[in-house]
């Protein structure tokens, strides 16, 4: 048989595996650093420009041993800022290492004040009255690279503590949703319940209306399969499938009683792009019927939505409770308005308001969503 060799990726060059390792400090940090170091060179170009040594002052500016002076320069310093932000602080200080830290660093400014004395040595002017004295230059080679390895620790913890930022507030968006999509898979069966409850009422007393009963579950499940995915909706659609519940409700009274069920609605135009979250409003109308007196009239549930011109929505759930039953906050259940509140604080923090008027023959729910500013 022929045999076929297995495809293998090469092994990065060092080359490649360096600027990887550069291409993954931020570009900010690049910009800060290099913006530092022109601006320094062009600090000193100006101050040997316009104010020379005593030694200096009979000899011309030398621009050729000022921008090697500055390329070395810059390079060894720049050297030192990604040496520390690439290889020091995380093998060493992210491992709680600080001992072989710290003598890294002492490695490095020793190198520090090596590497300059030599560019400073090699790159003195020709024809200067004064030969260049390392013992004075010591000390400042010493500090400069003291500030290059502060300067560069302080811009890795900054962009450390930017990242983990970022990360947490992936994480709560990640977990806000994941809490946002269990909480939605909660109501769907929490609704199915419910209803199939009535519809199996319907089919017990052979009603003519239980198919009709069927046909508008599976419209109001087809707007839970196809819409409720979406994280908006809009409120036009919401209030067609509030409609299409309502009218499942209605199956359970008289024909001549349907008008005990009131929907009334105030400027929410048939073509309004007003958004709202999927299913939000549901919770509500349901619980009027689970708790509501449905023998009341004329009117025993009554809801109304009203969208002002501002932008603020407001619901009003209304229904009539029979006094002799039990009280809806003792009754089992109560999942839906517990829902509710918590998909109201997750969606529409400091944006909403939810006001529960629980009377002994009447209960009054009412919502409001503010307008985005």
């Amino acid at each position: 048989m022929p045999h076929h060799p297995e495809s293998f990726s090469p092994a990065p060059t060092a080359s490649a595996r360096f600027w990887a390792a550069v291409a993954r400090v931020p570009l900010w940090a690049h910009i800060s650093l290099w913006a530092v170091l022109l601006g320094i060179d062009a600090l000193q170009v100006y101050v040997g420009m316009n104010f020379p040594a005593k030694e200096a002052r009979s000899h011309p500016f030398d621009w050729r041993y000022a921008l090697v002076h500055a390329a070395l320069t810059d390079g060894l310093y720049a050297a030192f800022f990604y040496f520390n932000w690439l290889i020091l602080i995380p093998k060493t200080l992210a491992r709680n290492q600080v001992w072989r830290y710290v003598l890294a660093v002492l490695v490095v400014l020793a190198v520090s004040v090596g590497g300059r004395l030599l560019i400073s040595t090699f790159t003195v002017p020709n024809g200067s009255t004064e030969p260049f004295n390392p013992s004075r230059q010591a000390v400042p080679y010493l500090l400069w690279g003291l500030m290059t390895l502060f300067f560069s620790s302080a811009l890795k913890v900054t962009s450390d503590y930017l990242q983990e930022q970022r990360n947490r507030r992936e994480r709560e968006r990640h977990y806000l949703l994941t809490e946002l999509a269990l909480l939605k898979a909660q109501v769907n069966p929490h609704f199915l319940f419910n209803t199939l409850n009535n519809i199996y009422a319907l089919t017990k007393q052979q009603s003519a209306r239980a198919p009709e009963a069927v046909l508008r579950l599976a419209e109001i499940m087809r707007y839970m399969l196809y819409e409720s995915n979406s994280e908006q909706v809009l409120l036009a659609k919401e209030l067609a499938n509030i409609r299409s519940f309502l009218d499942l409700q209605r199956l359970r009274l008289p024909a001549a009683d349907a008008e005990a069920i009131a929907f009334r609605s105030h400027g929410v135009a048939p073509d309004s792009d007003y958004l709202i979250a999927p299913m939000l409003l549901l919770p509500l109308v349901e619980n009027a019927f689970k708790h509501g007196d449905l023998a009341m009239r004329p009117e025993a549930v009554r809801l109304t939505v009203e969208l002002a011109g501002a932008g603020e929505l407001r619901v009003e759930v209304h229904n009539f409770v029979d006094a002799t039953a039990q009280p809806p906050s003792e009754q089992p259940g109560g999942l839906g308005l517990v829902n509710l509140r918590r998909r109201l604080n997750l969606l529409y923090p400091n944006r909403h308001t939810l006001r529960v008027d629980s009377q002994p023959t009447e209960h009054t729910v009412v919502l409001t969503l503010a307008a985005v500013l």
